[in-house]
Order: C-alpha cells, then sequence, then structure tokens
C-alpha cells in the first residue's frame, strides 16, 4: 500500500492514475474504476481532501445529474471529476482473479460522452463559486477512440478523440445521417473553450487489445 506519497504537494491526476495502474491495471466496470480511483486518492493524499461519490449537480440541461467524484480540499475549493471506462472484449488473469471485459462497441458515445463530460464540468465551473479545476477520464483499449476519425461524413466526426488533436471551443454535433436516437438522446455538444487531447498508455498487457490508454482532459 501507498501511504501519503504525494501528502502536501499539489494534486496530480495523472500521478494518482500511475499509482492506480500499479495495483489497478483492469476493472471489472465503470463503478469498479470510480471506486478505486477514490480510494487510490485517499491513500496518496490521506485527509487533504473529502471525496463526494455521486455529488449531485442539478438543472444542467434541464436534468439532475450527479458528478462521479467531487475533491474537496481545506480552502473548501472544489475539484469535480468525470469518469468513463470503455473496454474492449478482453481477458486477463491478475493474482488469481479472471477479468472477462466485454466489448462495449458504440464508439461514437464514447466519444460523445467525453466531450460532454467535459461541459458538464464547464458548467459545473459556472454553477459553483468554489470551483478550482476539473477533470475529465476516459481508459479504454479501443485504439480507434485515439486514432482518430479519417471520414469526415463519419456521424460522429465532429466528437473525434485523436491524440495530439485540438478540440475547438463551440458546438460539437452529429452528422445528418446519423441515428434518431443519437440525435434525440445526445444533443450537441457545447463547449467554451479549446482543449488539446493527449492520451497516456495506462497498462500494456502485450497482447491482442491488451493495451490500455487514458485520456485526462483538465478543466480550468
Amino acid at each position: 500500500m501507498v501511504l501519503n506519497l504525494v501528502k502536501t504537494a499539489k494534486f496530480d491526476i495523472q500521478k494518482v492514475l500511475a499509482e492506480l495502474a500499479k495495483t489497478n491495471p483492469l476493472f471489472c466496470s465503470e463503478l469498479e474504476f470510480q471506486f478505486y480511483l477514490a480510494w487510490k486518492i485517499k491513500e496518496l493524499y490521506a485527509d487533504e481532501y473529502k471525496i463526494c461519490i455521486e455529488y449531485p449537480m442539478k438543472s444542467f440541461e434541464g436534468k439532475n445529474r450527479n458528478i462521479d467524484l467531487l475533491l474537496i480540499d481545506s480552502n473548501n475549493a472544489y475539484i469535480p471529476i468525470e469518469l468513463k471506462y470503455k473496454p474492449r472484449k478482453f481477458s486477463q488473469t491478475i493474482k488469481g482473479f479472471e477479468y472477462n471485459l466485454k466489448e462495449q462497441g458504440a464508439n461514437d458515445l464514447a466519444r460523445y460522452g467525453h466531450l460532454k463530460d467535459i461541459s458538464r464540468i464547464e458548467y459545473f465551473k459556472k454553477a459553483e463559486k468554489s470551483f478550482k479545476c476539473g477533470y475529465v477520464i476516459t481508459i479504454t483499449n479501443y485504439e480507434r477512440l485515439w486514432q482518430g476519425i479519417t471520414n469526415p461524413k463519419q456521424t460522429d466526426y465532429e466528437f473525434s478523440l485523436k491524440d495530439n488533436s485540438l478540440i475547438q471551443k463551440g458546438i460539437k454535433n452529429w452528422a445528418e445521417n446519423t441515428s434518431e436516437y443519437n440525435k434525440k438522446s445526445c444533443p450537441p455538444v457545447i463547449l467554451e473553450n479549446n482543449y488539446r487531447l493527449k492520451w497516456f498508455d495506462y497498462c500494456n498487457f502485450d497482447k491482442p487489445n491488451g493495451l490500455f490508454r487514458v485520456l485526462i482532459t483538465e478543466v480550468k
């Protein structure tokens, strides 16, 4: 167990995830990712942050929506964190426990979800005077998510998460030929700032679908 590794230091989400990868390279679900990330933050920062899980946020696009994790520091400053765990089919045994991750597919919704979470953190920033900074985190072993989109006619072209790309502020929308479900259930994303997207390796099992990468987007 790593205790108080970065205590008294500025909160470093990349360092937290690097330490988390050592103890929890895989998760059975997004909920488990949420739980162990909160646990790791507690290990590393002890009592420097109060950690709230599923913190309620009201009236985002007319609906109530919970923030996955909310950190509150000693000055009562808020750090909201939104999480996505989007694996494709993969099996691995770690310390006697067998992980059998199911194919989730729907890469269009995974791309959309990351940008939507950015807009949600931007809304949180405007709604909460105690906002300090926020993070949106996606972990996946689906290489198409970090490779980007080459066909401009693809329905989710404006939601591309290509590594080292710059997402420009403004309205991001589905292409005209997208499904009616996406049009009705997933409204356009409006971003108030530009964001540079940078993927990092999370863990690598050196086998097909064994490279998991993490995208961390900071909202300031």
